[in-house]
């Protein structure tokens, strides 16, 4: 065997381990990271309906329910909750909004395809609206 022909033997072998190396380095760990979590103080001026308490915390599972605010096609839906119950914001858009109220006792982030949550502690009728998107609007109405 001349060392011509040896080299073009080991050649293949050469690329065989090669792939295997780069295969083994693809297959490492990873680390997933839990969804932040975010608290939005309360706000300091008391509207004219109420003054809310709240409290926002992302999740990365959309949560449905009797006191779920979905939003879906760029539209909120419409929400009634009792005072002081947490309220789940399911974002099942593709874009990220916000849950801000007019009078701006409340901002909340809703990234899209996560759940926020809210709380608001006193009766009223709070109009809603996304800064991101200035045709959605909407109501939350406490009881």
């Amino acid at each position: 065997m001349t060392l011509r022909t040896r080299s073009r033997a080991t050649a293949p072998m050469c690329l065989m381990a090669a792939v295997a190396l780069i295969t083994l380095a693809a297959c490492g760990s990873s680390t997933t990271k839990a969804a932040p979590t975010t608290t939005v103080p309360a706000a300091t001026a008391a509207p004219s309906t109420a003054a809310p308490s709240t409290a926002a915390a992302a999740t990365a599972a959309p949560a449905a329910g009797a006191n779920s605010l979905t939003i879906k096609n760029f539209s909120f839906g419409a929400l009634t909750v009792k005072a002081g119950a947490s309220i789940a914001i399911v974002n099942a858009d593709p874009a990220d909004h916000t849950v801000t109220a007019d009078n701006g006792t409340f901002d909340i982030a809703a990234t899209a395809g996560k759940t926020t949550s809210l709380v608001i502690a006193k009766a009223g009728s709070y109009s809603i609206h996304c800064k991101i998107h200035a045709s959605m609007h909407g109501t939350i109405t406490v009881t």
